[in-house]
């Protein structure tokens, strides 16, 4: 098992681009700066990375493990990552069990009307769980769940939920992978109440305790409302925070900006533009740093440069495929209330050693001075009701 850090990156280069592609069409030029194995190793991702990257070898009692973090930030990239280097590190294993899945990683779909499907999903696990390369094939015993001659599974319409979440079960139990890793996870609780929620989160459950196969779950600060069902969940989830980079902290704007530098030179452009030197601001404005948002921004940009036949990336082509503010002040919104929630503070901490009797108030300390409307009525005498005097006899002509 091995950690990453920010000057490990697959590019052969750290910035640049081979000079040759600029006498290449502008489609090799946008899909060599498109290129999803091409990926900026910064600190945020890198972080995330080495957190996830342990946990899959060691969840540490977590049945449910959440990565959580704003859309954009670059989850499913972290994801594909992740794969390769599980894979790569379990090659020799498999050689020698040849049932054996490291990982298994699947999309949950968006539900189109009503809420989540489950039927749909078991089988989108099982099609994925069920790999037809592998030589040692599961027999379902179920005539709606057969092998075609191809060795591929084919799984008839009819049927049933019931079946196809046992078929699930067995598949995951024989193939045993450190575990399944689900991207876009909130759909699973889209559309729902608390009760369907929490229905929806009895059934991931249940699928863990049988298949004693983990669940990891990408997604949004949405999922958020799943740790709110109960504490029994907290106590099985193991939470791993994703952040934008936010210039409210230390080193994170440097950061930003050496992203920024890197994506301006590996854009296949005569001149190089000034995106860390002058266009900062507004990159950071329009991506809220999300360093995947970013990038797909910059691809329309660059993609808006070569249809001009520009020498160079400018603020007007940043302007015209920039997202609508509006649009970014939702995103920011909705990230700062999740960071709020996932993120320690000193007031937090505080509050827990209180509630666990760790802090004393103040009051209690010794020598401490009493607190206003905190005095104890002396013994033998009974305290007043609000604004009523003492009985006693007022002086005479005063």
């Amino acid at each position: 098992m091995t950690s990453l850090n920010p000057s490990q990156n697959g590019n052969a280069k750290r910035y640049g681009f081979p000079r040759e592609l600029l006498e290449q069409p502008t489609k090799v030029r946008l899909d060599y700066f498109k290129n999803p194995d091409i990926t900026v190793m910064h600190q945020s991702l890198v972080t995330a990375y080495n957190q996830v990257h342990r946990a899959i070898y060691e969840p540490a009692g977590a049945s449910i493990l959440m990565v959580i973090g704003p859309s954009g930030v670059g989850k499913s990239t972290l994801l594909r990552l992740l794969l390769k280097k599980i894979l790569e590190e379990s090659l020799e294993q498999m050689t020698t069990a040849a049932s054996w899945l490291p990982i298994v990683s699947v999309l949950a779909p968006a539900p189109g009307r009503g809420t989540f499907r489950w039927k749909n999903f078991y089988r989108i696990i099982l099609t994925a769980v069920d790999e037809p390369g592998i030589d040692h094939k599961i027999n379902y015993h179920n005539g709606n769940i057969v092998r075609g001659p191809d060795g591929v599974l084919k799984v008839a319409e009819k049927a049933t939920e019931d079946a196809l979440r046992l078929a699930m079960i067995k598949a995951l139990t024989h193939r045993k992978p450190y575990v399944l890793a689900i991207d876009e996870f909130q759909h699973i609780g889209k559309m729902a109440g608390p009760e369907l929620l929490e229905a929806h989160m009895d059934c991931v459950k249940s699928a863990v305790d049988a298949s004693q196969v983990p669940w990891m779950g990408f997604g949004t600060y949405q999922l958020l409302k799943f740790l709110n069902l109960s504490p029994q969940l907290r106590r099985r989830t193991k939470t791993i925070h994703f952040p934008r980079y936010r210039l409210d902290l230390d080193g994170d704007l440097k950061e930003f900006k050496r992203v920024l530098e890197h994506f301006q030179h590996r854009l296949p452009l005569s001149e190089p533009p000034p995106l860390r030197q002058k266009y900062w601001e507004f990159c950071y404005e329009r991506s809220i740093g999300n360093i995947g948002t970013l990038k797909d921004w910059l691809t329309d940009a660059y993609d808006l440069a070569l249809a001009e036949a520009a020498s160079t990336l400018t603020l007007d082509h940043l302007v015209a495929t920039a997202k609508p503010a509006s649009d970014c002040e939702r995103m920011a919104i909705e990230a700062i209330e999740g960071e709020e929630v996932l993120t320690d503070s000193r007031a937090k901490q505080n509050q827990l050693r209180s509630v666990l009797g760790l802090t004393k108030p103040k009051s209690q300390e010794p020598g401490a001075e009493p607190q206003v409307g905190t005095d104890t009525p002396s013994p033998g005498k009974r305290p007043s009701k609000p604004f009523q005097r003492h009985p006693k006899r007022d002086p005479i002509g005063k």
